[in-house]
């Protein structure tokens, strides 16, 4: 990574960084105890709806008026969306299915042991051409074995595993910078973390693209139960959760799975030299009676399903509860799970006996509709109603949200059966949500704050690695969030020293043009800077990037950087360096928050 250390005389700018502290408290200026004009009003829609205004974007709201906006964004269906639609062209695996996938993206044991059936060992593979201590003769060696690889690899049809993650995570900040649909983007990133599934958890390595793709995204706006629904039986979920190997615990069905264990390994223990085609067909065929044959009972998706998806921690359930749900998932599983992965329904495998979920009995015999019954019961549930209503006021509104604002969202989830389109315009036309003291009262992620200073700038952007990266490094790499409670939501996950050292140094890049794969244009933006005073500079990029709103202590630090950079030149000029301005106002606390 092309990256920028932080030097002396900008010392008062990490000074300016770390002030972000206190917003924990989220005090606000006494101007912002009176009620939002309309040009705040707009802001303040454009902060929580989108991913940060682009120049122009202020101006072009209060023309039409915040209220159609919001009902356009509402609806993305009637959006053209054909920038972002066109950046995503060139993202080829985006657009593959699951089998697809697993057929060309293959994981690197698999792609290794197809090259060593071919006469190249692994460690031919991993080599390169210019090891340390190699002779001219050896590189040269190398070298051609390194094309004789890349010829084999595609005359097979592989592709590098990796460029799966690589190429999803581009298009999430590709969709976030350029697309017309903004809401829609937000509310994918939304529910993707209230549903989370891990990137490099096994087979999820390529289910992820269609999970983001074709589960959560098409019903960001729609009835929850239809969500909740399409996770349960996603590939992807069933796989991160380990639902798939979920089964009833029937003491014949665990001996016949002893049974295919010993006989895998013993087909592995015996082969000796390459195996026939036939014999690889074979195996994968006991590979997948093994991956189908029951495991027994796993509550792992029966629990998450209630606390974390549904009802919530203190939703009201037992952990008879958990075991009794877990039973009505038995048998949902999944064809070839490491190969493509199928939604399936195994009856053989599903516990087909009476069950009682939060006092409610569920009939013997029902088979795979047990399911279903379970997520219509947590779908409707007033504890689910409040659950959602409060985590989406978490996200929009406040950190502490106003139990007023919860209870009327959750009666409208309740009146609607969980439409969600109808929540949040019930969120977003309230006075609570335009309330001063929400007003730039929420802590951006990483994400959010990087995809923002891009929107901020007009920049262009690739959105490649180096641009992920510095989210990374901030502590949100995308679709990487290990547990299945996603990233948190509230200021204190992401407001500390080390975390705010990186949102300083990416500011400075981003604005530098330090960024492999993004640029700006400053001079676009603010024209004839060049015998622009310091103070000049910083009012004209403050008002283009926060409206103005930069506080006496921010710009008091900012003016000090910026003398103290002055005395250290070396040439005597006493011209300031726009693109340092620039970076910090995108570091100042200001900015750090929406």
């Amino acid at each position: 990574m092309n990256r920028i250390i932080v030097t002396r005389f900008l010392a008062n700018a990490l000074a300016l960084a770390l002030t972000i502290s206190p917003m924990l408290a989220f005090a606000q200026d006494t101007d912002k105890k009176k009620n939002l004009n309309s040009e705040q009003r707009t802001i303040h829609l454009l902060n929580r709806i989108t991913f940060g205004a682009r120049p122009g974007d202020v101006e072009r709201v209060m023309k039409i008026g915040w209220e159609k906006f919001l009902e356009e964004q509402l609806h993305p269906d009637r959006i053209s969306d054909t920038v972002a639609e066109e950046k995503l062209k060139g993202l080829e695996s985006i657009h593959l299915s699951n089998a697809e996938l697993a057929r060309y993206y293959p994981p690197p044991q698999v792609i290794q042991q197809t090259l060593k059936s071919k006469g190249i060992e692994p460690a031919d593979f991993a080599g390169g051409a210019n090891a340390p201590g190699q002779t001219e003769q050896e590189q040269r060696a190398n070298l051609a074995k390194r094309r004789e690889i890349q010829k084999a690899l595609k005359d097979m049809g592989y592709k590098q595993p990796q460029q799966v993650a690589v190429e999803l995570q581009q298009a999430k900040i590709l969709r976030a910078v350029y697309s017309e649909r903004q809401l829609q983007e937000v509310m994918a990133d939304f529910w993707f973390n209230h549903f989370n599934i891990f990137l490099q958890k096994g087979a999820d390595r390529v289910l992820t693209t269609s999970y983001e793709r074709d589960v959560i995204r098409p019903r960001v706006f729609g009835k929850f139960e239809d969500l909740l629904k399409a996770t349960a039986e996603s590939p992807a979920m069933l796989f991160y959760l380990d639902n798939w190997m979920s089964a009833a615990p029937n003491a014949q069905a665990m001996q016949r799975r002893e049974q295919l264990m010993r006989a895998m390994e013993r087909r592995q223990s015996n082969r000796a030299g390459q195996l026939s085609e036939q014999q690889k067909e074979q195996m994968l065929n006991l590979q997948n009676r093994l991956n189908r044959a029951p495991r027994g009972l796993n509550e792992n998706y029966a629990r998450e399903l209630m606390e974390l998806h549904t009802l919530g921690v203190d939703g009201g359930y037992t952990q008879k509860d958990v075991q009794e749900v877990a039973r009505c998932f038995t048998g949902w599983t999944l064809k070839q799970p490491r190969n493509g992965a199928e939604f399936f329904f195994n009856p053989m495998i599903h516990d087909d006996g009476e069950k009682v979920v939060l006092g409610k009995k569920i009939p013997a015999g029902g088979g795979q509709k047990d399911g279903y019954a379970v997520i219509h019961m947590l779908a409707t549930h007033p504890a689910t109603a409040k659950f959602i209503s409060t985590k989406l006021a978490r996200k929009f509104v406040n950190d502490t949200p106003p139990q007023s604002l919860v209870n009327r969202m959750a009666e409208t989830f309740k009146k609607t059966d969980g439409d969600i389109r109808q929540v949040l315009r019930t969120m977003f036309t309230s006075p609570e949500f335009f309330a001063p003291e929400n007003y730039r009262a929420k802590i951006k992620t990483p994400f959010e704050m990087t995809v923002s200073a891009v929107r901020a700038l007009g920049a262009e952007t690739t959105g490649g690695p180096q641009f992920h990266r510095w989210m990374a490094q901030m502590g949100e790499a995308l679709f990487m969030a290990q547990p299945p409670t996603g990233y948190p939501d509230t200021a204190e996950h992401w407001v500390n020293t080390g975390a705010l050292l990186e949102r300083m140094n990416f500011s400075l890049a981003l604005a530098a043009n330090k960024i492999p794969g993004t640029r700006s244009n400053l001079t676009s933006l603010v024209p004839d800077t060049a015998n622009m005073q310091p103070s000049q500079l910083v009012d004209r990029y403050a008002k283009l990037l926060l409206r103005g709103e930069l506080s006496p202590q921010s710009r008091a630090t900012i003016d000090k950087s910026l003398s103290e950079q002055l005395l250290a030149k070396r040439d005597g000029s006493n011209a300031t360096d726009a693109a340092k301005v620039v970076g910090l106002i995108l570091g100042s606390p200001e900015f750090q928050r929406q």
